[in-house]
């Protein structure tokens, strides 16, 4: 095959032409039936170039590669640009104003972004309006935690710019005829190379722009690629190039050696071997007695009645006298459930028990005795008085 239907001595012109022509019908197709079914038209379709890489690339970085192309993705004139500057806002503003930019729809402030745009709704309705998003390269850092995760889910990361330059309108008009390629830790980028809206000619002419500049800034060039593919936004990846799959220079498994029968035989003997000497070594050590631990002089616990002396009862003594019950004989013990007393043994005292009723009866004639001395002296109510009086003439 010639060099000239070549894209970068490596991609057929030929292939390509077939994918995105496929992908571009495809999709005009898909398209039209939506329009037939449902009322409101979606976001338009997008041609993405995927490449796979064989290492990963070791950081993730904010900042995107500038890739040029033929034909811009943005058109101004039909979708909004929005330009994130620092503070002042109405300082950038006259700067646009005098260098004659105007294709920049809006310009937002770091500070107008963290209040009126701080809002869900608020942010949501500035990701709609704007097709595009450029910002000033020193607030790039920033941009992140202030504009949320929706920015990156749409493929819509403000393009850091230079506003510092002299030909500021030169900048702005590169920076929109440009796509741009972010770099990941994973294993695959994809690109965005056309829209829907371009034609089949004009979509692989931004392929062959966009290519070379792609695969300069992937580490390890064409040698780390692994293949490239063409989609569009629901359909199927379409294959344009892969590398050779042999143990060539540049191939899939160039720098690694496959291993023979014998060496693998060998390496399974080695791991047999020593499986069987930890499954021995793990025998030995199950069937070693284990080694008694040094006991630990405990304190023998007391008995109850050693630890913790009974208290001795106090015994109630009243005024009149207890009636006492004779004493029972006690029943004589077999000589074979005698036994011999212990030395430390000691006898228990005696408790005398005094029935709560007798006690109740006690104290209820006392009060009463108290209460009739109370009133003879004076000091209880006159009906008290007679009827104590009243008792004691009746009993006369």
């Amino acid at each position: 095959m010639a060099k000239s239907e070549l894209i970068d001595s490596h991609v057929s012109v030929k292939q390509c032409k077939l994918a995105i022509d496929a992908l571009h019908t495809h999709a005009l197709k898909k398209q039209k039936e939506k329009e037939e079914t449902e009322l409101l038209t979606g976001k338009e379709q997008n041609i993405w170039l995927q490449v796979a890489v064989k290492k990963m690339h070791p950081e993730k970085k904010i900042k995107p590669i500038r890739v040029p192309i033929k034909h811009p993705l943005v058109d101004p004139r039909t979708s909004g640009v929005c330009l994130i500057t620092k503070d002042p806002q109405r300082l950038y503003k006259d700067l646009l104003e005098a260098h004659g930019i105007k294709f920049i729809s809006r310009v937002v402030g770091i500070t107008k972004l963290k209040g009126k745009f701080k809002p869900f709704e608020a942010r949501r309705m500035l990701l709609k309006e704007n097709g595009l998003f450029l910002a000033d390269e020193r607030v790039i850092p920033l941009l992140p935690g202030l504009l949320g995760r929706k920015w990156f889910d749409a493929k819509k990361q403000p393009i850091p710019v230079c506003l510092t330059r002299k030909d500021l309108k030169a900048e702005l008009e590169r920076a929109i005829e440009s796509t741009y390629m972010h770099q990941n830790q994973g294993t695959c980028t994809s690109v965005k190379i056309g829209i829907l809206s371009h034609t089949p000619a004009q979509i692989l002419s931004n392929l062959k722009m966009a290519l070379p500049t792609i695969a300069k800034y992937i580490k390890g060039g064409w040698e780390n690629i692994q293949s490239l593919q063409l989609k569009s936004n629901f359909s199927a990846s379409l294959p344009i190039w892969t590398c050779d799959l042999g143990e060539d220079e540049g191939g899939r498994w160039d720098g690694l050696t496959a291993q023979s029968d014998q060496e693998n035989s060998d390496s399974s003997e080695e791991e047999e071997e020593n499986n069987g000497k930890t499954d021995i070594k793990e025998k030995q050590v199950s069937q070693e007695p284990e080694k008694a631990a040094p006991a630990k002089r405990t304190k023998r616990p007391l008995d109850d009645a050693a630890e913790k002396p009974k208290k001795k009862a106090k015994a109630v003594v009243s005024a009149e006298p207890i009636p006492t019950t004779p004493a029972l004989p006690a029943p004589s013990p077999s000589p074979k459930a005698t036994k011999t007393p212990s030395k430390k043994s000691k006898p228990e005292p005696v408790a005398v028990s005094v029935s709560q009723a007798e006690l109740k009866q006690k104290r209820s004639s006392e009060s009463g005795e108290k209460k009739k001395a109370k009133v003879l002296k004076g000091k209880g109510s006159k009906s008290a008085k007679e009827k104590i009086l009243g008792k004691k003439s009746s009993q006369a």
